[in-house]
């Protein structure tokens, strides 16, 4: 498999997930009065990263489409990848305030946003042609990550509603102990 086709399995892909993110969102908070600020941080990660992947796949291949070098396609690659990561970045330093209160998850999400800055560095490095050498790695290691987030998120967006709902049901159907206090431990 080319690089190329990469590129078009990664558009493909992308637009696949923010269009699914869309239906679920759609269905889920049709009812609800109030949406949870972690739940649409959550879909806006999935919307926004995987249009954002779309969007950087589409004008590389259209870049390579015109002929254009391919030592100049990864390097235009890396700077929007690199562009792109700061962007999400400060996204979340913005969003995160609030939104996150276990603590195990803002863990996850720090270590994350680490590895965005170790690809930021790559993409750097290969833009300007320093331990790289304007290859695709970093670009398309940016590009995974990105889904990878996405994905991740989608998969938050889809389960949590309901382990919700069946945390609600075990707690329903769990029979009340009696306790010192109240009027069944007499």
């Amino acid at each position: 498999m080319e690089v190329y086709d990469l590129l078009v399995l990664a558009t493909e892909s992308a637009m696949a997930l923010a269009g699914f993110a869309g239906i679920i969102a759609t269905f889920q908070f049709r009812a609800q009065e109030r949406v949870r600020r972690a739940d649409a941080v959550g879909l806006t990660i999935i919307v926004v990263f995987s249009l954002l992947a779309a969007v950087q796949c589409g004008l590389l291949l259209i870049l390579h489409v015109l002929g254009v070098e391919e030592t100049s396609i990864w390097m235009t690659g890396s700077i929007l990848a690199a562009a792109l990561n700061i962007y999400h970045f400060s996204r979340f330093l913005k969003n995160i305030d609030g939104s996150i209160r276990n603590s195990r998850l803002l863990t996850i999400m720090w270590i994350l946003q680490l590895a965005s800055v170790v690809i930021f560095v790559a993409n750097m490095l290969n833009a300007f042609n320093v331990v790289f050498h304007r290859e695709p790695g970093p670009v398309l290691l940016s590009l995974a990550y990105s889904m990878f987030l996405a994905g991740y998120m989608f998969s938050r967006l889809l389960l949590i509603p309901i382990w919700r709902i069946v945390h609600k049901q075990n707690s329903a159907d769990k029979p009340k102990t009696a306790t010192s206090d109240s009027p069944e431990a007499v």
